[in-house]
Formats: C-alpha cells, structure tokens, sequence
C-alpha cells in the first residue's frame, strides 16, 4: 500500500513538472511584466493627459505613446470630435495631429482648431505632414498658432523639435475676415458672390485674395481654388 502511494506520488510530480516545468519562476515573470506594466503606465493619475495625438494610425500611436515620450501620458484619439471632451483639460499642454490619416477634411479640421487653439493660452499645436507642398504648408501655417512637424523623420529629431522653444516669429496668420472669404471660396461661391456675402466691396476682395496668393506663394486665383478643393476633400479619399 505504501509502495502504491509512493510510486502514485512520484507520478504526479513528473506530471506536473512536464507540463509546466518553469512553475517555481512564474510570479518573478508576473512581477517583471507588472512593474513594465506600470512603467509604460508612468506616474501620472488615469485622469490627467499631457499630450493628445489625433491619429487612425495605430503604428503611429504605439510609437508615439511608447517610444517618443516615456514620462508623459498621452491620450490618442481617431479624430478631433472624439478627444473634444477632453480638449479643455488644464494639464493638456501639446496637441499633436496628424494631417495624414484624418477622418474628415483639413479644412474642416483647421477650422475646428482655430476655435479652440485661438481660445486656449499655453497649448501648443503640431500638425503632422508627410509630403512637402510649399502652398499647402504655407496654409497650415497661417490658419493658426501651429507647428509643422515632418511626420517620417527620426524619432530622435521628432523628440527634439517637440522639446525645442517656440519660434520667436511666426507667419502672419489669415485675419478673421480673411479666414471668412478663404472658408466661402471653399464652399464653392464665387468671389463675387462671397463679396456680396461678406458686405465687402469687389474690388476689396480682389485684392485681398491677390495678397493672399503673394503669401501663399501661388500664382493665379485657379491655383487657389485647387488648393482648397484639396484641403476640403476628406484625406483618405
């Protein structure tokens, strides 16, 4: 009987230890993957951001959150409308966008950001773009207090133009009135019609619009009206 009972007991040991013969260092590997756990986690409260990208690309957000700034809480977003309840947070003090993978138009997207941004002392706005277009960049950079980042450089160099000092001088930036004739030319009135809209004489607006081809370094009113049949298409289509 007690042979029976020792050889049964020598059975299951051997059973056990087969099928999970790493048991005894199980809870050090749990620990270690805890502690990574709440180091990619940081220190910060689950309530508190510091950074916000607004992004649908996931590689983009794993590298963003993981890689770029460890020590910062970032919160990515799809979209604008879905990070707006959190756009008034005080600890929010960078607001990253990529220009390249949104859900609706630039446009539109500029818009939005120039209500908020404009309204909002101490947050700073980084657009993300991939593919160098002087007029197009020329237009980000005016619609707004933005920063323009190149969205494929080195995660060293992207840390270290995210970490640098504003630019003492900036572009001027489009003028309220300015921003209304841009947005009417965009729905696709005429300048004429938009003059009307905006009780302003023709011939003001004829020059407002040559001025603002001077600044946005295009040559004919046909090369603005191309730009902003651009921007107002939804990027990923």
């Amino acid at each position: 009987m007690r042979s029976e009972a020792r050889r049964e007991k020598k059975r299951r040991t051997k059973s056990r230890h087969t099928v999970l013969p790493y048991r005894h260092d199980v809870p050090q590997i749990i620990d270690g993957l805890e502690q990574l756990s709440q180091q990619l986690s940081y220190t910060l409260p689950e309530s508190i951001i510091s950074q916000m990208l607004i992004s649908t690309d996931s590689f983009l957000a794993y590298a963003w959150s993981r890689h770029l700034f460890i020590g910062k809480r970032t919160a990515v977003f799809p979209s604008l409308d879905a990070a707006r309840y959190r756009l008034g947070d005080s600890s929010l003090s960078s607001l990253i966008v990529d220009m390249e993978s949104l859900t609706s138009s630039r446009f539109a997207v500029l818009e939005a950001l120039r209500g908020h941004c404009l309204a909002k002392d101490g947050l700073r706005t980084y657009l993300l773009v991939s593919h160098p277009d002087p007029p197009m960049c020329a237009f980000f950079c005016a619609a707004g207090p933005f920063e323009l980042l190149k969205r494929n450089q080195p995660v060293r160099q992207l840390r270290e133009a995210l970490l640098a000092p504003p630019l003492p001088e900036t572009p001027p930036r489009f003028s309220p009135t300015e921003w209304q004739l841009l947005t009417r030319l965009a729905q696709g009135h005429t300048l004429k019609e938009t003059a009307r809209q905006l009780g302003m004489p023709y011939h003001r607006a004829v020059y407002r619009v040559t001025t603002l081809l001077q600044r946005l370094g295009l040559s004919t009113r046909l090369h603005l009206t191309q730009l902003l049949h651009r921007l107002t298409l939804d990027v990923n289509h």
